[in-house]
């Protein structure tokens, strides 16, 4: 214990002493002045080189290097002093926990003006004028409705309790109910969703917070799939299919398939022996799907559903009236 104990102290000397020596120190100089052996010192800055955060790059850690006899040291940024925001920076972090207060996503009054009264006294001499930029910059209102379902959405996915909504999807006028298990909530282009397991559609869909009209807890249970991780799911799928979302089933020959390469659009595809393929798309509208498969010619067909095939002749017919 006291060989390690010595060595720390040694440690902790050695590097501030030689970080302030911009020329560096000789190691036998270092190695008397600690009154340790010379490999031995050597060692020891080979232990420094190791010392940096679990999670930094090459950058943050100790840059210690020995050069003809000279120990160098250089002082990453996080070891050299605090971190320093601008009135600008802080004024930002206030505009963006004030808003988060303020949405309902996040039931932690207390945290969250506890955070921002640290962020205020860390930014010291600057924080009136952080203050005045936040005041001065006009936030839109939240929509009180909104609100209201995100802090019943949050506590439903968190005690894993089902909800019954009444749903307005873009495609319909009326609201329609219903009944999800709540997986959580994800923010996309400047709206918020409920992720959750439609039992209509009977697979998980998204619903865009602000089209629901009612919402009331179910007396029922649920758990979430195995291998479902929300912030997976938030960052890999780039269109993730609405409420209302329709699978399209559209069969390839191997001409098609060859001609779309790696460039599928987003879906389920299977491969046939002979080079053919499916991929079965969500689509809001036929509008999209309809016009890749006329790029195919008749290498492409619809194969489902009845509504996609009926929208699929209606645009030939009217292609050919075109003419």
């Amino acid at each position: 214990m006291r060989d390690v104990s010595s060595r720390i102290q040694r440690l902790l000397y050695l590097v501030p002493y030689v970080a302030k020596r911009a020329d560096g120190v000789p190691v036998d100089e270092l190695a008397e002045m600690l009154d340790v052996d010379r490999e031995l010192l050597l060692r020891d800055l080979d232990i420094l080189c190791q010392v940096g955060p679990p999670d930094g790059d090459p950058g943050e850690y100790l840059l210690v290097s020995v050069e003809e006899g000279m120990v160098y040291v250089d002082l990453p940024q996080r070891l050299t002093r605090p971190l320093r925001l601008t009135p600008a920076e802080g004024c930002g972090l206030l505009l963006g926990l004030r808003a988060l207060r303020e949405s309902g996503i996040a039931p932690f009054d207390d945290a969250l003006e506890s955070a921002e009264e640290k962020l205020l006294g860390a930014l010291g001499h600057d924080a009136d004028a952080a203050e005045n930029l936040a005041t001065d910059t006009v936030v839109a209102e939240p929509d009180k409705a909104v609100a209201s379902h995100l802090r019943a959405l949050v506590a439903a996915a968190r005690e894993r309790n089902g909800v019954e909504i009444r749903y307005a999807a873009a495609s319909r006028q009326k609201a329609e109910s219903r009944a999800i298990d709540p997986y959580g909530i994800v923010h996309h282009a400047g709206e918020w969703y409920l992720v959750g397991h439609c039992h209509k559609r009977g697979d998980t869909r998204t619903f865009r917070i602000d089209r629901i009209a009612t919402l009331d807890t179910r007396d029922t249970h649920f758990e979430i799939p195995e291998g479902f991780d929300l912030e997976t799911y938030r960052r890999e799928h780039l269109y993730v299919p609405s409420a209302d979302a329709v699978a399209v089933r559209v069969k390839l020959d191997a001409l098609a398939t060859a001609r779309v390469g790696a460039n599928w659009p987003i879906g389920t595809v299977r491969h046939g022996e002979d080079g053919s393929s499916e991929i079965t798309i969500d689509c809001e509208g036929f509008e999209w799907v309809t016009g890749w498969v006329l790029g195919m010619g008749r290498h492409a067909t619809i194969a489902e559903p009845p509504a996609a095939i009926s929208a699929m002749r209606e645009r030939v017919v009217q292609l050919k009236a075109m003419l």
